[in-house]
């Protein structure tokens, strides 16, 4: 493939951001000229990947850390409330600044593509300035269909005929009274930018609009679908690139009693309410004979390790998965994608436990594929996690049910994927 001039842009995320980071670095060793644009929270982990940094100019950057801070009125509310809040107010009402960013960079760095995640406006990007896009998916694919529920809500596929037309009605009710706000939010923005109004539920606009639309994960872990557009590639598990100079890891083989199960648990980065899952965990197990191993993500450890302070129960603010999940049985978690993938790669089956955030459908898809346990809340109770622990660990098929997947998952090589689809849409 030719040297191109490669524009990777995303929300500025965790989860949105960290996906993409392995695909951009290789793609720069492979020659290509790949730059950046997202907010500053990233400049650091960019210069580290040698990649250039493109700051936001109009649109604005409020941390995802910081999102209850700045609209006070999110915190109130729930399900469906809180996703539609979220699309409209982090994603819609920002596409105009993020557009006019990049139309201006557009005059100074011509790109030849632009590779963006899901949540990014990839595909007005492609209208309004006459460029390549593709988009990645950093959830599970959310290109409606005839045949599943309504993205958003976290239900899984119907079975019986009965629980079909319940199904669609309940699409048909979302449709007009949940999405409907957002729909019309959308359609303005297009409007005001000189773009035709669009139909289609606003979870399909990069899957279907993006010349192509790169899958993190395998067909394995969606739900069955009768169709699928050709623009639409499953590439296996896109990875967070880490430096080589990585800091000292501990040896967890040493530390842990490996003659008793493990159970890892971490509720990401982004939610600091320790009450939600990490704490929960501990009280369902702070007497129990298990290794306990909680990832705090820097949040409130020394008071958690005050709190909690038996021999079998280990709190750090960060703990490397890679070399942890293969130590353990289970891993508790509010389902973050990234770090579900980790856990499929790794074999691990899940106890899961989000809503917020687009997680409900990610958990509603691992339950459904009988590799996770889906409790279906952001604030768990102790014996629901108590159950769902000795239900996973005394029931052999999530084991074998994972490991089958994660053999699946292990035949993808990811970033040689990826690019075999990039230069195809190249040379078309």
């Amino acid at each position: 493939m030719a040297s191109l001039k490669i524009l990777f842009a995303s929300i500025p995320a965790d989860g949105h951001f960290n996906p993409m980071t392995e695909l951009a670095v290789y793609l720069k060793e492979k020659g290509h000229d790949v730059r950046w644009y997202t907010g500053k929270a990233y400049e650091g982990k960019l210069k580290q990947m040698g990649v250039p940094y493109i700051p936001f100019r109009k649109a604005k950057e409020i941390k995802i850390s910081e999102l209850d801070e700045a609209y006070p009125e999110r915190k109130k509310l729930k399900g469906v409330s809180h996703i539609k809040f979220d699309i409209i107010n982090l994603f819609i009402n920002r596409i105009k600044d993020y557009y006019e960013d990049i139309a201006e960079l557009s005059t100074s760095f011509p790109f030849d593509i632009v590779i963006c995640d899901n949540a990014f406006p990839g595909t007005i990007i492609k209208d309004k300035l006459n460029t390549l896009a593709v988009s990645i998916g950093v959830d599970p694919l959310t290109l409606s269909s005839p045949d599943l529920p309504q993205y958003g809500l976290g239900h899984q596929p119907a079975s019986t005929f009965l629980a079909k037309r319940k199904q669609n009605f309940i699409k048909l009710m979302a449709d007009k009274l949940i999405f409907n706000d957002i729909k019309i939010s959308y359609n303005n923005l297009l409007k005001s930018l000189g773009l035709p109004e669009e139909n289609h539920n606003i979870f399909d606009a990069a899957p279907l609009k993006s010349d192509l639309f790169l899958q993190s994960g395998i067909p394995e872990l969606d739900y069955p679908r009768h169709f699928i557009p050709e623009s639409i590639k499953y590439v296996g598990a896109l990875n967070t690139w880490n430096s080589k100079s990585k800091k000292a890891k501990k040896d967890w083989k040493n530390i842990l009693d490996l003659s008793k199960k493990t159970i890892l648990v971490s509720q990401g980065t982004v939610d600091k309410n320790n009450k939600k899952l990490i704490i929960p965990t501990l009280e369902a197990f702070k007497d129990s004979n298990y290794n306990i191993l909680v990832a705090t993500g820097y949040n409130d450890t020394k008071s958690l390790k005050m709190s909690y302070p038996q021999n079998h129960i280990y709190i750090e603010d960060y703990i490397s998965y890679d070399t942890v999940m293969p130590l353990a049985d289970i891993f508790i978690t509010n389902g973050g994608y990234g770090s579900t993938m980790q856990s499929i790669k790794n074999g691990l089956p899940m106890v899961m436990a989000g809503i917020n955030e687009g997680k409900n459908e990610i958990c509603a898809r691992m339950d459904y594929s009988e590799i996770a346990i889906n409790l279906n809340t952001e604030k768990p109770r102790v014996v629901s996690i108590q159950n769902a622990v000795n239900k996973i660990m005394n029931t052999k098929s999530y084991h074998i049910n994972i490991k089958n997947i994660q053999r699946k998952l292990a035949t993808y090589d990811t970033l040689k994927i990826c690019e075999q689809h990039i230069q195809n849409l190249i040379s078309q």
